[in-house]
């Protein structure tokens, strides 16, 4: 059996300090048990989510992608496919690049593009201010805007949160070999963006893009076999 390695998303309701599940990918066991059918499954839980310890210092999308790196080694594996879901999708296309991986990425609605106009301008502050602004950027998401994946994370999770929300990755993407790469987006997805990901990767990889019409974000349990068949293909 071919061996692949699942990557979780960053969903809140999977915060250690919200659930006892040991395992991030409970909410989705249909799904894991059809890939079961035909691969060997790996799965690890990230820093902060379903019973793992987190570092005392917010993390980037390399320090996930490390995170990752380091557990193939630990376990001396080697998986024919990484597939990342959501924010697992930005983790998996970063591992690829600093690791220079050879394996075939699937990445299911995919965090690499964010739904924000680049082209307004931030008022910038000092360094020293950084702290300040931050305070208030924190305060404004968990009691304004009541943001539940800052609402309810720790320390850790709030500013790593913040630190990959609007990172882009098209540019990384195009550095993958097409023939390596696949993306399912559900048609309906809220969450990012599937139309404004196929206007702006190239042409050539136009091709590894596949929706599931009538699927939102959640395509894993809405829309199984649909997904599994494209996957398996």
């Amino acid at each position: 059996m071919k061996k692949i390695l699942l990557l979780h998303g960053w969903n809140y309701k999977n915060y250690t300090k919200l659930t006892e599940e040991k395992d991030a990918w409970h909410n989705r066991k249909k799904f894991v048990s059809e890939l079961e059918k035909n691969y060997e499954v790996y799965k690890l839980n990230f820093p902060g989510f379903c019973s793992e310890k987190e570092p005392k210092k917010s993390w980037n999308l390399s320090d996930f992608a490390k995170y990752v790196h380091d557990y193939l080694e630990t376990n001396n594996l080697k998986v024919d496919y990484v597939l990342g879901y959501s924010f697992g999708g930005a983790v998996a296309v970063t591992y690829n690049r600093l690791y220079d991986s050879k394996q075939k990425l699937i990445l299911i609605s995919p965090a690499i593009v964010r739904n924000y106009d680049k082209s307004k301008k931030f008022i910038k502050t000092p360094a020293f201010l950084t702290p300040i602004r931050n305070l208030i950027r924190n305060s404004y998401l968990i009691n304004i805007v009541k943001t539940n994946e800052m609402v309810y994370g720790t320390k850790f999770l709030r500013d790593t949160y913040q630190s990959i929300v609007r990172i882009e990755l098209i540019d990384e993407i195009e550095k993958i070999d097409p023939n390596r790469l696949k993306i399912i987006y559900g048609t309906e997805d809220k969450m990012v963006n599937p139309r404004l990901v196929e206007s702006k990767v190239l042409d050539k990889y136009k091709k590894c893009i596949y929706f599931i019409e009538g699927g939102g974000h959640d395509i894993a349990n809405t829309h199984t076999k649909e997904l599994i068949d494209i996957i398996g293909k």
